[in-house]
């Protein structure tokens, strides 16, 4: 089986044989048609028979076709045949899956014995979810749940002349909480480019950057809140470059605990890391 894994800045592929991978490779994602299908080809080249592909891909799906809920994500998804461009390529059965869902799906499985019900949280490039509802992953009619960073929350960003999010909406913890979002908003506090790494390396020693940081944790965890009282689930687990950064977790974890005791949920790291959608998608297509 081939796995790949497509994002708002990495395209990953891997090989896997049994429960093994056997190969791995990483490129950098490009957001043009012509850039993402080159980009696509250098990644996926090898010698290995395939004979299936499962795809964990940022954005919504429906019928072999994908969209980007942020259009400033990878703006050429506008229900680009991403299943009939692999299905082609390598002339075999492709399954697909939301990044954040199959990321979702492949947390779930070590904690299935003491959970059934699950929420999972990208911090990236943008912010993406995925639910685990009684031991079942759910992906809905229009592919959207667990879309959690285009649900709002009532935290503003810290440039308060941000504007809209990428989806066209206001108030979305995308726009808050996003590597984009904390990149934009400490390049307009600080008054000089800054990416969300950086920010994250200023934390703890400048009392801004720990505020722009405090502030996107606390929108995360009005959002875990808003999801317990929809969905009613039983732990919450981060993932994604910004989630995993240091310190991230703790801040999420220091917010929520500052909300009433119903909200105190567990927050947990992603044990399979930056592969966890990886991981997610491959034993969700051994199944299908």
């Amino acid at each position: 089986m081939l796995a790949l894994d497509i994002g708002g800045t990495k395209l990953s592929a891997a090989w896997i044989e049994g429960q093994r991978c056997i190969d791995r490779r990483q490129v950098a994602m490009r957001h043009d048609e012509t850039g993402f299908l080159t980009a696509l080809r250098e990644v996926t080249q090898s010698d290995y028979p395939i004979e299936r592909v499962a795809v964990a891909a940022t954005g919504y799906l429906r019928e072999g076709c994908v969209w980007s809920v942020n259009q400033n994500t990878i703006p050429f998804w506008k229900g680009f045949p991403l299943g009939l461009v692999l299905e082609q390529q390598f002339n075999c059965p492709v399954i697909m899956l939301n990044d954040a869902q199959a990321a979702a799906w492949g947390e779930f499985l070590p904690r299935r014995e003491q959970r059934a019900n699950l929420l999972f949280i990208t911090l990236s490039t943008g912010v993406g979810g995925g639910l685990i509802c009684d031991g079942k992953l759910r992906i809905g009619p229009h592919g959207l749940s667990g879309h959690i960073g285009h649900a709002t929350v009532n935290i503003a960003p810290m440039d308060p002349k941000s504007g809209t999010c990428g989806c066209g909406r206001t108030g979305c913890l995308e726009h808050v909480a996003s590597g984009t979002a904390l990149a934009r908003q400490a390049s307009a506090l600080f008054g000089r480019p800054l990416n969300s790494r950086q920010l994250f390396a200023l934390a703890g020693t400048n009392p801004q950057a720990d505020a722009i940081l405090n502030n996107a944790a606390r929108a995360v965890a009005q959002a875990i809140a808003d999801t317990l009282m929809v969905v009613d689930i039983e732990e919450v687990v981060i993932g994604g470059s910004v989630g995993l950064a240091d310190g991230m977790l703790a801040r999420v974890q220091k917010a929520l605990q500052e909300l009433p005791e119903l909200f105190k949920l567990p927050v947990t790291p992603a044990l399979g890391g930056g592969d966890a959608g990886l991981l997610g998608v491959a034993d969700w297509a051994q199944h299908q």
